[in-house]
């Protein structure tokens, strides 16, 4: 991590200036290592204040030109003055014994580690709290781009997270300005990751800050689903799928993520530029749609409304249509919760069916949970099957086909003065629901789905309200993160920025 917290001092590079003194900065101990330079927390003796040292190598700057380039780069970001992008203080040489000066840039040190750590856990963001760094890494790239700059390698080491939860993007210094040439390279290599560049940066084409947008799109793909959005064994192996290979949607590799959130990402990972975002406004504001909507539980009165009246839908399509109508009737309430996660009646009352996990409730699942739900009238069906045949069954069904309104009436009131109390049993799974506190029944718990309000997008209050609570939540997971990324960083030195894929 290029601003990390503090690492122990015991580990020493091979060239170490640990106690030593560039400028006003004293030497403290070593952060991490990169295939630019080494990284170091240091102290400003002329202010006071903590900062961290990057040290370029003295090839990355042997020609003039470079030094030019990178000194141009680092008084460009040194004008950002935003909450979500390190800070650059100061921009000096280094004399060196083996050749040109080598240059340093003294940066606002970050303590809570970068979101790469968290990966390192072998743990994934939730859909949430991806949503909301993204908006503030999309801030930060937004001032970034009214500035004129590019910054070309966004990835999971150059997001650093604060002491206080707050994304900060890291490593501008790599950065270009928009008007410049297309790439930066060393030893013939592109500068940027092959794991997260874009498409148009790896032929070396002009850039601009879409560039970017397709980076941050792989980022929060390998933040959200675990990996990044293509592997391979080695770098051009990557760099291919990104030029030629169909990203597996979201909905496949990371179900739990919510739809908007899932188009949001997909969309920046678009091959064509002109696919994707026109500028981080638009961008900005998909992902604040994105935000989960407020919900309540449906409560017991809604949802024993909502069983009865799918209860009575039944008997109707059944007693105009017989044992096709009952087919059709489970055909309609499986596509429903698939599709909407409503049934009709459901539909009418304003209430819906959603995954614990926040998630769309899926075909296979609509499809259990329909026959859950119907266990009494299934376990009937089946019982009769059995002890007489399916033709007998068929018969049954067909017996109660209704010749007209009122032989339809009378079924209906048959059934339920009939058959009252095999309807008693047939409720109780609901029944469960009136003592949850989430007002779930058997089948939600057997299967992890809840019943909530589907409210309108006109409904801005409550969504307000839950969108300030969702970013309080998220700022304080986020707090918790820096502190467990500072807390390891304390044992062990941080590995530095991640090299390239050999």
């Amino acid at each position: 991590a290029a601003t990390g917290g503090d690492a122990d001092g015991g580990s020493t590079p091979p060239a170490s200036l640990i106690g030593t003194t560039l400028d006003h900065f004293k030497i403290e101990s070593l952060l991490g290592r990169g295939g630019m330079g080494e990284v170091y927390a240091a102290t400003d003796t002329s202010l006071d204040r903590r900062v961290a040292i990057k040290v370029l190598r003295p090839e990355v700057t042997a020609e003039p030109h470079m030094i030019e380039r990178f000194s141009r780069e680092a008084r460009a970001q040194a004008r950002f003055n935003h909450p979500n992008i390190v800070h650059i203080y100061y921009i000096g040489r280094r004399p060196t014994e083996e050749g040109p000066d080598s240059l340093f840039f003294a940066m606002e040190r970050v303590g809570g580690g970068d979101l790469e750590d968290a990966l390192a856990d072998g743990q994934t963001m939730s859909a949430e709290e991806a949503r909301q760094a993204m908006i503030q890494v999309a801030q930060g790239l937004r001032a970034a781009t009214r500035a004129g700059v590019i910054h070309r390698d966004i990835k999971p080491s150059n997001l650093m997270v604060g002491e206080d939860g707050v994304i900060k993007i890291a490593d501008f210094g790599l950065a270009k300005p928009m008007d410049g040439d297309s790439a930066i390279t060393q030893d013939g290599a592109l500068v940027g990751s092959p794991y997260y560049i874009a498409p148009e940066q790896a032929v070396g084409e002009e850039l601009d800050l879409r560039a970017d947008m397709y980076s941050l799109g792989a980022t929060f793909h390998h933040l959200v689903v675990g990996k990044p959005p293509y592997e391979g064994p080695r770098p051009m192996a990557v760099i291919a799928k990104h030029l030629s290979e169909d990203l597996v949607p979201l909905a496949k590799s990371a179900p739990h993520v919510p739809r908007r959130l899932a188009h949001v990402i997909e969309r920046l990972l678009e091959k064509k530029r002109d696919k994707r975002y026109p500028d981080y406004n638009a961008l900005i504001a998909d992902l604040e749609a994105a935000a989960p909507r407020a919900r309540a539980h449906a409560p017991f009165g809604t949802r024993a409304a909502a069983a009865l009246g799918d209860f009575v839908l039944a008997g109707i399509m059944i007693g105009a249509f017989g044992w096709m109508g009952l087919l059709l009737y489970l055909l309609i309430v499986t596509i429903g919760h698939g599709w909407r996660g409503q049934s009709p009646v459901q539909f009418l009352l304003g209430i819906e069916v959603r995954r614990d996990d926040g998630a769309p409730v899926g075909w296979l699942r609509g499809a259990a949970r329909t026959l859950l739900s119907l266990w009494m009238p299934i376990i009937a069906a089946v019982t009769i099957a059995l002890s007489s045949g399916v033709p007998e069954l068929l018969s049954t069904m067909e017996g109660l086909r209704a010749e007209s309104l009122e032989d339809l009436q009378g079924i209906l009131i048959a059934a339920g003065v009939s058959h009252g109390f095999l309807t008693v049993i047939y409720f109780v799974g609901l029944v469960v629901a009136l003592f949850h506190p989430e007002t779930k029944a058997v089948h939600d718990m057997l299967l992890g789905t809840h019943v909530v309000y589907r409210l309108k997008r006109g409904v801005v209050a409550d969504h307000r309200r839950a969108s300030t609570a969702s970013f309080a939540s998220t700022s304080t997971k986020l707090e918790k993160l820096a502190k467990r990324l500072e807390s390891r960083d304390a044992d062990e030195p941080s590995s530095g920025d991640s090299p390239p894929p050999d």
